[in-house]
């Protein structure tokens, strides 16, 4: 597999994003986090998940499911930001969005709780995979708004499901099929509520070159207006080097 990602602060005072991408000899999984909460607090609630999340997968039995391991995976990041948030005043209400991939060569198995997103492009067509757990989103569904008045909705940044506001938590969970060349995107909401599928597509389509498609993503982001913390993970289902 070929990563490449980025992350900016954008107009925000602090990045409150968090993501992971694998290092020689861990399991292949990414992550993308986005946190909500004062002073740190999203930062903390954030970074907390990614790194359970990735700890988890990275000593979990090889036995098990993809589809159990994520779930068992999100369910230790819940935990964990909870009983923080618990436990500090300071990190009361704190908790963040979560969506990621567990990857072998021929399908990935994704995650996600919360607004951040991914996407899947198979070199023609750029499609969303996840399904935002968001009060927009339920308004969408429920035929009472459209995508386009969704993007200008004053509460589509309310997200209706976040890791570590409750006790217990639950992930959407399921396993695509993927072949060589594809690229999965994970980005949080400063990306996509900025950027349409179609330029995201388009720049997919454009480049050769993983780190300039995330440089070009984040820049048309803030060109049209972003004013949320960006963070974009591309995954090139292919050998290094290829």
């Amino acid at each position: 597999m070929i990563y490449a990602y980025r992350s900016d602060k954008g107009l925000r005072k602090k990045n409150e994003d968090s993501f992971y991408v694998p290092q020689d000899g861990a399991r292949p999984v990414v992550i993308v986090a986005d946190g909500m909460g004062g002073h740190i607090a999203g930062e903390v609630a954030s970074s907390t998940a990614a790194l359970k999340i990735s700890d988890y997968v990275n000593r979990a039995e090889c036995g098990m499911s993809s589809i159990t391991l994520l779930r068992q995976a999100v369910n230790e990041a819940n935990r964990a930001v909870f009983e923080l948030a618990m436990k500090d005043d300071s990190y009361s209400g704190m908790g963040t969005t979560v969506v990621m991939a567990l990857l072998s060569p021929d399908r990935y198995t994704v995650a996600n709780i919360g607004d951040s997103r991914l996407y899947h492009f198979d070199g023609a067509k750029l499609k969303r995979v996840t399904k935002d757990h968001s009060y927009v989103q339920e308004l969408i569904s429920a035929g009472l708004i459209t995508e386009a008045q969704a993007k200008d909705h004053p509460q589509r940044n309310l997200v209706t499901r976040a890791v570590g506001t409750s006790r217990f938590e639950k992930a959407d969970v399921g396993v695509r099929s993927w072949k060589n060349g594809d690229i999965l995107m994970l980005c949080t909401d400063g990306l996509c509520g900025s950027v349409d599928d179609k330029d995201m597509e388009r720049l997919l389509r454009g480049t050769e070159d993983l780190l300039d498609c995330c440089d070009n993503l984040t820049e048309l982001a803030l060109m049209n207006g972003s004013s949320d913390n960006i963070t974009v993970v591309l995954v090139k289902n292919a050998e290094v080097g290829a």
